[in-house]
């Protein structure tokens, strides 16, 4: 069976952006490209209370993941979007597999 797959993805903008550039460039990046992804199940961003970001990405499975990151290298409205972002930061992407969903 195939486990979902949720990233997590520290943000940190680069000097000089804003909280208000990296909505605008994540509202692109969300409608020309995250929308056109059949394995990506949700995606969420958030603020930290650090004052940081994270995007929050569920994928069906990890060959959707590993399908959405190659194309990502190849997409000019993804490399506009992580442009913003401190990329020599210590941050790091988590990749978590799911044990079990609950709702409410």
């Amino acid at each position: 069976m195939n486990q979902t797959i949720t990233v997590l993805a520290p943000i940190k903008l680069a000097a000089g952006n804003t909280e208000t550039e990296l909505l605008n460039a994540s509202e692109r990046f969300q409608a020309e490209f995250v929308r056109h992804q059949p394995g990506i199940i949700r995606r969420e961003l958030v603020r930290r209370d650090n004052g940081q970001f994270m995007d929050i990405i569920q994928f069906k499975d990890r060959k959707s993941l590993e399908e959405v990151m190659a194309e990502e290298q190849q997409s000019e409205v993804c490399l506009a979007f992580f442009a913003i972002m401190d990329m020599s930061s210590d941050t790091h992407i988590e990749i978590c597999e799911s044990l079990n969903t609950y709702l409410n």
